[in-house]
């Protein structure tokens, strides 16, 4: 039995593939036949069964020819060449996710064939072209306007997204989402207006961090003890905080620098606030990581106490 000869045909019906697949094997060098008959037909061995099996299972598992190739003629191990092909896969499988996002996004409206080959690019973008993307915004918010340049950075830091090499659907979304608002004119110009009332010279930005983070502190508690941002207790940490932003300046906290923030606060893009919600979904936190109740609280305690006669 050890020495029988099959023809390939006999190998076909035995293994049930094609004949002109065995032929494509065997003129690749992957089957090799055993022998060859009087009238030079292909001839196989037993140990030919056994060595297409493999091919087979090699190819089922979608390795190439060449991969297969290397195994067969030991240059590569089974192993090795299995952990290449499971690479491969997994990145198939990122590219797959990745698609989908930008159709999922496009589903939610009617786009134009710009508007999907945008959502298209934006997922495939890098780890460093998205902190590209983010440090762009920050160019053209700052641009012309004296804005301290460690603020900056530490923004650009604490803000470019921090995608997993397999990212979720919602990461995708989220990061999508993001380049959107990045990329939009009218959040860029709402954020060059706020930037330049703030940093308009003579801006103290420790005290602005130190006015900041005791207004958070005091809103943070008074949420916390169910005080509604537009009772009385509430006035006191509002004035503390106009205060604060007063000496941040250099300005008397008068009416016009109340009405200053006032307007501030009514134009408040929520585009904003849902940044951060985003960058903390990318970084596989909690969505409300990204948006802490206190600034809520205390954003419209400033609305509705500064607006008071």
């Amino acid at each position: 039995m050890a020495k029988e000869r099959l023809t390939i045909g006999a190998l076909s019906r035995r293994t049930g593939i094609p004949v002109k697949t065995l032929r494509f094997y065997s003129d690749e060098g992957l089957l090799p036949p055993s022998a060859r008959s009087r009238s030079g037909y292909r001839l196989y061995a037993e140990r030919d069964v056994v060595r297409l099996d493999l091919i087979r299972t090699l190819r089922e598992a979608g390795l190439g020819l060449q991969a297969i190739r290397s195994v067969l003629s030991r240059d590569m191990s089974l192993g090795d060449a299995l952990r290449v092909r499971l690479t491969a896969v997994e990145a198939q499988m990122a590219a797959l996710r990745r698609v989908a996002a930008a159709l999922r996004a496009a589903l939610r409206s009617e786009p134009t064939e710009q508007e999907i080959g945008r959502l298209c690019a934006v997922t495939r973008l890098s780890h460093e072209q998205r902190r590209a993307t983010v440090e762009r915004f920050f160019a053209r918010v700052s641009d012309g306007i004296p804005i301290d340049e460690q603020w900056v950075r530490g923004m650009i830091e604490a803000s470019t997204p921090e995608l997993p090499d397999e990212p979720t659907p919602a990461q995708l979304d989220a990061w999508i989402e993001l380049s959107g608002i990045l990329s939009d004119p009218t959040f860029v110009e709402g954020m060059r207006a706020a930037a330049a009332s703030t940093w308009d010279g003579g801006f103290d930005l420790a005290a602005y961090k130190r006015a900041n983070d005791e207004a958070a502190r005091a809103a943070r508690d008074a949420g916390a003890r169910g005080v509604a941002p537009s009772s009385a207790a509430a006035a006191p940490i509002v004035e503390a905080f106009v205060s604060g932003l007063a000496a941040a300046a250099g300005k008397p906290a008068d009416g016009a620098f109340r009405a200053s923030l006032l307007d501030r606060y009514r134009k408040h893009d929520p585009r904003a606030s849902r940044y951060w919600e985003l960058v903390a979904i990318m970084n596989g936190e909690p969505a409300q990581a990204g948006r802490a109740p206190e600034w809520d609280w205390l954003a419209e305690a400033m609305k509705h106490h500064l607006a008071a006669p």
